[in-house]
């Protein structure tokens, strides 16, 4: 018989506590790597998502899908993502770009303006 002592069942369930937000800002699926390729954001240009995460959601427009310095051209797995928005957004972290008919996927944004108007997120 296997004794498992209060220590371990504690230590268990604050791992517990500390990766239960993790799960929500990061989906199962959105560490999928056909998420991440230039084909599926390609044709979104000029198309408007939502910027979401548990503290609110903010309106963006993909603006530009664009080569990475030293990087093949139009490599399929690395290239930068531009994004604007007509007021100030969130600051740097990682958020879920949603739209509806496209799979929600997690990016890190970076404001690539004092303004907080135009955001990069890197696929490499």
């Amino acid at each position: 018989m296997t004794h498992t002592s209060r220590r371990t069942l504690l230590g268990a369930s604050a791992s517990a506590v500390v990766l239960a937000p993790l799960a929500w800002a990061f989906p199962a699926d959105a560490s999928a790597p056909r998420l991440y390729r230039r084909r599926r954001f390609k044709p979104l240009v000029r198309r408007s998502f939502r910027l979401t995460s548990k503290a609110g959601a903010w309106p963006v427009q993909l603006t530009a899908v664009t080569n990475l310095p030293r990087t093949a051209h139009g490599h399929q797995r690395r290239f930068a993502l531009t994004f604007t928005s007509r007021t100030a957004g969130p600051p740097q972290g990682s958020y879920v770009l949603r739209r509806r008919g496209f799979q929600s996927t997690t990016l890190f944004v970076v404001p690539s303006d004092v303004t907080r108007r135009t955001y990069q997120a890197i696929i490499n």
